[in-house]
C-alpha cells in the first residue's frame, strides 16, 4: 500500500487544524495559515514513520520517473549481501522502469538479508520476470517472481 499526495495533504491538514486548536485554547496568539505550513513542515518528518506504519518505505506524490501508471511489486530472492537499494535499482532500471527498491534487513543486527521488493510499472512485470529470473548480478544468480500480498503467505 502507497500512501500518496491526497492521504500526506490530509495529515497535514489534520495536523494543522489540531496544532491550531492547541495553540488557541492555551492562550497564545497563532494564525491558521502559519500553523498550516507549520504542519506541512512537521507532516515531512511524520510522514516517512506512517509509511512505516503502512508497509511502504516512502511517500511519493508520483512516481519517480514520472511515469504516471499501476504499479507492481517483485520479490527479488538470492540478492548479494553488500549490495545497497541504489545499485540494485540502477542493475534493475537498464531492464525495465524502477519506481522504488526496499531491501530487507534484520531488525535487531541492521544487515541484509539477501532478498527485497522492487516495485516496477505494471505493463514491465512479465518482462522483468523473463529477462531477470537467473541472472547473475554481483556473482550471485537472482530469483525474481511476483511478490505475495500479507494475506497470501503461508
Amino acid at each position: 500500500m502507497k500512501v500518496g499526495f491526497i492521504q500526506c495533504a490530509i495529515i497535514s491538514v489534520i495536523f494543522a487544524v489540531i496544532g491550531y486548536l492547541v495553540f488557541s485554547s492555551s492562550g497564545m496568539e497563532t494564525s491558521l495559515p502559519l500553523t498550516v505550513a507549520a504542519s506541512l513542515l512537521f507532516s515531512g518528518i511524520v510522514t516517512p514513520y506512517l509509511a512505516s506504519l503502512f508497509g511502504t518505505s516512502a511517500i511519493t506524490a508520483e512516481p519517480e520517473s514520472g511515469v504516471s501508471g499501476e504499479t507492481a511489486t517483485l520479490y527479488v530472492g538470492n540478492l548479494p549481501y553488500k549490495a545497497n537499494e541504489d545499485a540494485v535499482k540502477e542493475y534493475f532500471n537498464s531492464y525495465v522502469n524502477v519506481q522504488s527498491v526496499r531491501l530487507m534487513k534484520d531488525r535487531r543486527t541492521g544487515k541484509r538479508k539477501g532478498y527485497g521488493f522492487i516495485e516496477v510499472v505494471t505493463s514491465d512485470v512479465d518482462q522483468a520476470i523473463t529477462e531477470l529470473n537467473d541472472k547473475v548480478f554481483l556473482e550471485r544468480t537472482l530469483k525474481v517472481r511476483p511478490a505475495k500480498e500479507k494475506g497470501e503467505m503461508e
